[in-house]
Parts: structure tokens; C-alpha cells; sequence
């Protein structure tokens, strides 16, 4: 042989063992989460080039999953019916029959699956096909994790073993009023972690998934809590963190530092979904490459799947078609930023409803408790259920000025100052505890510590939500048993023509 034909038959040879080596297994993940009862699609009312422009549902998700071949899985990480009609009037049985149509293969729960208590959240566990996992709830009394949720399941995907297991946050006692949650103790989340990654890596998983309801971390601070990115940089062996409850629109995956875990989530609505490709280690079954994108969810682009939709039109004819009837004409946009420690046209007008129907002295609203703005034009039963879908009633409670400053005070600590009427307030955020409020007004008149007032709020309030503890330690309460949304149908019915109250009862110092 000569030396030419040696090197050619070398060549021939390596190109042969690179031909034979095996390539990475690309596993696909769809992911989804606070879903919040839209599984129908609808205008795209955020979209400035075109607000009409249709979007989202479970029909188009599906549709656009069926343009990808392959090994697949698809999740959700919590908050998975309360927000429409056909999620909350159904107790999220609407969304668990998307669900089961669409083919998930794991869940976790969010908060508000716990907001007509644990018996409605088992129920919608025998309802869903795909295994619900939550590693962190444990029974108050045995110590033990409750039975009726898995931790963790390992699936075998594409000849990987995948584990998953579920996190919630463990600010229920602020999200929920207690008595949903009685018996139940939602334990730290870090800690609960290490020990699913641990049982998840016995068990064989080489590949590990956490459906996460703790929420994507402020990048200023301001506020702490353990979430998506402290999960990512405490607890090694996640690849990756499918996260949901502070509704972040991640259009670029987040990648811990510390040990290369990826973080996405979707925002909320399903106006989007989330896919992620994990590439993995043929040999060791292990990520060895992992990225992901976000895709709005156009119908005119993909079009709707006939299965899936013919379960969501199944319940919006049961349940939807009786709340588009037209109540009022919003003569002005009536917009609220539940995340803004601001004032807003629709938290002032909801409280002014509250306090004319009450006839008392001031009235109050938590703003998370507003979940979506009026836009000018009609105002249908369907657009008050969207500002209000929880079944808050008014409570009347006898309070004296101090615990009414005292509620005013809070809100400027917890920079998440209440919305209210009959009351305004001048306050300044950098001032010590206890020194934040300049200045209360109550009817035109200097809030008086030693008077008495009559103060309508909402029933979340007074069991101590949002951290307001105040209100739970008032002595003289009156539930009357009016639901909040229902006073807004009548408060708008009776004006007609809706206009925004002007803003002012919430001023910053300097502002």
C-alpha cells in the first residue's frame, strides 16, 4: 500500500466513527403558566400596531405544537382558572378539560387553585389526566407531605429519564385567606427542593424539571423573597426552572450563574407559549445544551385546532355567551396597574361604587385584587368578572383613626398603597416606620387618630391578605354578604355613561 492510499484509507476510516457517533437527543418542552381561565382566544387589546388582532387560547396552542415532530413534553406551572367566567364559575373545570385535550404531562398548582379551598383542588386533581406535582405542601398535624398531591413523577422521554417536581410559594397565608388553606403548611422552598433533586437523582432522573409558583425576582430588590433565580443558584442538579406566578413575559431566557440552570416563563393569559430544547447526552442521558423562545399565539398565524376549540366553545356557550350583555358605555379608559404602587381611574371609581352602596365613611380595595383595566367603549358583565373574577364581598368594620392611619401606614411600607374613597393621602416612602404619612384626610377633613369611623373593604382584607393584619384585628365587623363585582354592575348601570374619577387621593411627597 502506498503512503497516499494509507492516508486516504485513515481518512475514509475516522470519517466512518464520526459518521457512526451518535447525535444529542433534542427533547422539546412547551411550557405554560397563570393561565387564569383564558383558554378562549381574544383582541389582543396590548398590541399597538393592531388591538383587534386575535390572540391566544388553547385552540392556537395546540395548532402550533402540532407543527413540531419529536420528543415532546408539555407543563404548567400554576394559576390555572381564576380570572374569567369560564374558569372561575366552572371551579376550573373548563381549564382541566383544555388541559386534558391538549395533553399535558405534569402541573403544578398556584395560589389561586387554593381560592374556593382544598376540597375544589382535589377535585380538579381527579379531573386532570396529567400528574399535578408540589412537593412543599405538608399536613399541619402529621408532618407529613399530603397524600392527595404527588411530589415528583419521573418520566422516560425519548430513552431519558426525566424528573419533575412542583414548588408554591410559600406566601400563601398572604395570597389565600387562611380558611382555604386550614390544616396545610407550605414549607420553604429551597429546602424542598434539595430534597425532590435528591429523591428525583435516586429514582434515576438524569434530567430534572422544576414547575415553579414562586415567581421571577424583582432585578431591582425591591422586593425579597425566594424565588426562580435564588432556586436556580441554591439548589444544584436543576436544568431547568419552568416559573409562573409573578406573570414576568421572560422573552430571553434567564441562565443562573452558578450552575447553568435555565429560567423561563410565559407572562399570563396564554397569549404566548413558551418552548425550550434541551439537548441531551446520548451516552449519559444528561443536558448538555439547553435554550428557549417565546411565541405569541396569533390565530390568523396558525390558525385553531377543531378538538381542542370545540371543548372551549363547549363552555363558553354554557357559561360565556350570558356575560357579553352590555351594562354601560365607558365614556374614558378606566386603566389600573395592579403592580404599581400608584393610584389608578378604576381602583377610585371600584371604591367610590363600594362606598356609595355601603353609605360609609371611606371605603377600600386592594389593588392586586384588580385584575384588568376598562377600556373606553361598552362595558359587559364580562368586563366587570375581568376587573374582579374573586367572589370578594364588602365587610363594614368600626374603626378608629389610628387603625385607619395605621392601614394607610402599611400601605406605604409595603409600597402597595390601597386604592380608596371617601379618604386621601399625602405620603413619603423614605420616611422611618411610622413617619411615612404626611398628611389624611377623611371627607375633606384631617384624619382625627381618637374618632370613629365607618371603613368598607373587601373580605381578602380582613382576613388578613396582603399582610393588612390590621383589619383582622378589628372588633366590630360587618359581613354583609354583597359580593364586590356584583355593587360595580350596579354602580355602572345606574351612571350609564361611565367617566373616570380624576386622580389625587394618593399623593408622593415632592410629586
Amino acid at each position: 500500500m502506498t503512503r497516499l492510499s494509507l492516508i486516504l484509507s485513515l481518512f475514509v476510516a475516522n470519517a466512518c466513527v464520526c459518521d457512526l457517533r451518535a447525535e444529542n437527543i433534542r427533547l422539546t418542552v412547551w411550557h405554560t403558566n397563570d393561565i387564569h381561565g383564558w383558554i378562549m382566544s381574544r383582541e389582543a387589546s396590548y398590541y399597538k400596531e393592531n388591538p383587534k388582532r386575535i390572540v391566544g387560547g388553547g385552540a392556537v396552542f395546540a395548532k402550533v405544537m402540532a407543527q413540531e415532530k419529536g420528543p415532546r413534553l408539555l407543563l404548567d406551572a400554576g394559576d390555572w382558572f381564576q380570572g374569567t367566567p369560564e374558569g372561575s364559575l366552572t371551579q376550573g373545570k373548563a381549564v382541566a378539560d383544555v388541559f386534558n385535550a391538549l395533553g399535558y404531562d405534569a402541573l403544578t398548582v398556584g395560589n389561586h387553585e387554593f381560592d374556593y379551598g382544598a376540597d375544589v383542588v382535589k377535585a380538579l386533581l381527579g379531573r386532570i389526566k396529567a400528574p399535578v406535582v408540589c412537593a412543599n405542601i405538608y399536613d399541619a398535624k402529621t408532618g407529613e407531605r399530603v397524600g392527595w398531591v404527588k411530589p415528583w413523577v419521573v418520566k422516560e422521554v425519548a430513552g431519558a429519564k426525566v424528573g419533575i417536581f412542583g414548588l408554591l410559594t410559600t406566601k400563601m397565608g398572604r395570597l389565600v385567606p387562611p380558611k382555604q388553606t386550614k390544616g396545610l403548611e407550605f414549607r420553604r422552598e429551597i429546602d424542598e427542593a434539595k430534597l425532590a433533586v435528591s429523591a428525583l437523582k435516586k429514582e434515576g432522573a438524569t434530567v430534572i424539571i422544576a414547575l415553579s409558583h414562586l415567581g421571577f425576582e424583582n432585578p431591582d430588590g425591591s422586593e425579597r423573597f425566594d424565588g426562580d433565580q435564588t432556586l436556580a443558584a441554591s439548589v444544584p442538579g436543576i436544568d431547568l426552572i419552568v416559573g409562573g406566578h409573578s406573570h414576568t413575559r421572560l422573552k430571553d431566557p434567564v441562565r443562573d450563574a452558578t450552575y447553568g440552570t435555565l429560567i423561563v416563563q410565559t407572562g399570563s393569559g396564554l397569549t404566548m407559549a413558551g418552548k425550550v430544547t434541551l439537548e441531551i447526552d446520548p451516552k449519559t442521558r444528561k443536558v448538555v445544551k439547553s435554550d428557549g423562545r417565546l411565541i405569541d399565539l396569533w390565530v390568523d398565524e396558525f390558525g385553531e385546532d377543531p378538538k381542542v376549540g370545540a371543548v372551549v366553545s363547549k363552555y363558553m356557550d354554557e357559561v360565556g355567551k350570558a356575560m357579553e350583555v352590555v351594562v354601560a358605555t365607558a365614556a374614558t379608559p378606566f386603566p389600573h396597574d395592579r403592580k404599581a404602587s400608584i393610584e389608578s381611574p378604576l381602583g377610585d371609581w371600584m371604591t367610590d361604587c363600594m362606598r356609595d352602596w355601603a353609605r360609609t365613611d371611606m371605603a377600600f380595595q386592594n389593588p392586586g385584587g384588580i385584575r384588568s383595566s376598562i377600556a373606553a367603549g361598552p362595558v359587559t358583565l364580562r368586563t366587570l368578572f375581568n376587573v374582579m373574577p374573586f367572589d370578594n364581598v364588602v365587610v363594614n368594620l368600626t374603626m378608629t383613626g389610628a387603625q385607619v392611619q395605621e392601614v394607610l401606614e402599611q400601605g406605604a411600607k409595603e409600597k402597595s398603597m390601597l386604592q380608596m374613597s371617601g379618604a386621601s393621602v399625602v405620603y413619603d416612602p423614605a420616611k422611618p416606620k411610622g413617619e411615612r404619612i404626611v398628611s389624611a384626610n377623611v371627607s375633606g377633613k384631617e384624619l382625627k387618630r381618637d374618632a370613629v369611623y365607618v371603613v368598607s373593604t373587601v373580605d381578602f382584607l380582613v382576613d388578613g391578605g396582603d399582610g393588612y393584619d390590621i383589619f383582622k384585628s378589628v372588633e366590630k365587623k360587618e359581613f354583609t354578604g354583597k359580593l364586590v363585582r356584583d355593587i360595580m354592575m350596579e354602580c355602572a348601570k345606574k351612571q350609564g355613561s361611565m367617566s373616570a374619577p380624576a386622580l389625587g387621593r394618593i399623593q408622593t411627597r415632592g410629586n
